[in-house]
């Protein structure tokens, strides 16, 4: 149905994977995993987090709680963007 796949090292969680079940978005799923995910880090001694989504995926989800684009590729892919977000624990 869905999950979140990250490693915690060095005080940062890299979120590399977070994944929702297309018929599922928008019901709070990938809010509650991500919290997990925080939680779960902040539990390991992280104070930061960081992340990359494409612009067709859900850069909105991640601003929402509080992460901030550091970066971008324009055009990756093309007619697109890739954004590289991070946010204090």
């Amino acid at each position: 149905v869905g999950g979140v796949i990250g490693a915690t090292y060095w005080g940062w969680l890299h979120v590399d994977l977070l994944w929702v079940m297309e018929e599922l978005r928008g019901r709070g799923y990938g809010h509650q995993l991500l919290v997990r995910a925080e939680e779960e880090a902040r539990r390991r001694g992280a104070t930061n987090a960081y992340l990359d989504t494409f612009s067709f995926q859900a850069p909105g989800l991640y601003r929402q709680h509080g992460y901030k684009v550091f970066g971008e590729l324009q055009g990756f892919p093309p007619g697109h963007q890739r954004y590289f977000m991070t946010k204090q624990l």
